[in-house]
């Protein structure tokens, strides 16, 4: 069984404004924990960017940090504006409004499947209510 964490890019990993800390962060401590931070040359944790609040944070818990670390998780990015496009597809297909946080796992759906074998189970946890977002998918959108 293949373990992926998605993480937000934000405005992309490469501009700098995005919260993908197992895919650009280094070790550091933050609240006491040893993991994977966004921070500078000095130690000072960044500003982390996502238009999810659920996933808008410099740091990521430790157990990601080692499952990283050991090979037993794999993890991915995806954009704001790839969790936007995710969520309207899901929304117009079935009705159903993800929460952002889970937006960012239907995105990177789009790149996995394709991938796969013929018969491969996929399991997606979809967590949270998407009406908690509308109004900041409105602004975005439109």
């Amino acid at each position: 069984m293949r373990l992926i964490g998605v993480e937000a890019a934000g405005k992309g990993v490469a501009s700098g404004h995005h919260a993908a800390t197992l895919t650009a962060g280094r070790p550091g401590v933050l609240h006491g924990a040893m993991s994977l931070l966004l921070q500078d040359g000095e130690g000072q944790v960044l500003e982390a960017h996502s238009i999810s609040a659920g996933l808008d944070y410099p740091g990521v818990g430790p157990e990601h940090s080692y499952l990283q670390e050991i090979g037993r998780a794999e993890y991915v990015a995806v954009s704001d504006e790839e969790a936007l496009a995710a969520l309207q597809r899901l929304s117009q297909l079935e009705g159903i409004i993800p929460a952002l946080e889970t937006a960012h796992a239907l995105a990177w759906l789009e790149t996995l499947c394709p991938t796969l074998p013929s018969g491969t189970e996929v399991v997606l946890n979809c967590s949270g209510r998407g009406d908690k977002d509308v109004n900041s998918v409105a602004e975005r959108l439109g």
